[in-house]
């Protein structure tokens, strides 16, 4: 009897165990089904994201060599300015020539064909810086360039010279306009003038009557014969 009911159990409990085993093996198969789909998922997340290693690399290649605009449109304007050189003497090709970069002289005569055989290198600055509208001479061997200083002393001499007035070719009113000379005093100095035929130098005009050593000192440097 004993044995007839262990013998009942044990059946059941096996029937139970394998009614287990073949529930767990239909779930088996939706749990493989779901793990899958999640597996998948989880892949075409990952290759939608982008590369961390490439998006540092780009940044740093786009950041380390910055362009400076403004740098750049300054460095093309001075390039692209010209400046305007009127090129005489000793060249082979005188004229005006346009001088874009490099503005000395040598460049300037280079556009104009280079220098003759006569041109003098001594006398004259090749490495010279240019400016608009500068005109360089180069001069011939043997020639003899004008001294400005010379020059300048020289006309204003001439101009000193025209602004005094002439004893011997002044009329009254020009002999007025000399320190202490009125009409009368401009008078004598006319008739003094015509009485000796003219003043031969200018200390004869101490000969006129009113005109003493201390009135000449004044205007010895205002008058001319």
């Amino acid at each position: 009897m004993f044995q007839r009911m262990m013998s009942s159990e044990v059946s059941h409990v096996i029937d139970t165990f394998d009614l287990i085993k073949d529930k767990l093996a239909s779930h088996k198969i939706w749990i493989l089904f779901g793990s899958i789909i999640c597996i998948g998922c989880i892949a075409l997340f990952l290759m939608k994201q982008p590369s961390v290693s490439e998006t540092p690399s780009a940044l740093s290649a786009t950041t380390s060599h910055p362009v400076d605009s403004s740098s750049s449109a300054i460095s093309a304007t001075s390039t692209d300015s010209a400046i305007m050189i009127d090129v005489k003497g000793a060249v082979k090709n005188p004229g005006v020539y346009d001088v874009v970069s490099s503005p000395r002289a040598q460049t300037a005569i280079a556009k104009a064909g280079g220098l003759t055989r006569e041109a003098d290198t001594v006398q004259f600055n090749l490495a010279q810086k240019l400016t608009d509208g500068q005109m360089i001479y180069v001069p011939v061997v043997g020639e003899v360039k004008a001294d400005k200083s010379t020059g300048n002393q020289q006309a204003t001499l001439a101009s000193q010279e025209k602004a005094k007035v002439n004893l011997n070719t002044a009329t009254a009113e020009e002999l007025q306009t000399l320190d202490g000379v009125g009409e009368k005093k401009a008078e004598q100095i006319i008739a003094y003038r015509e009485a000796h035929d003219g003043f031969k130098k200018i200390d004869d005009i101490k000969e006129v009557s009113g005109i003493g050593a201390k009135r000449f000192e004044t205007l010895q440097d205002k008058v001319t014969i």
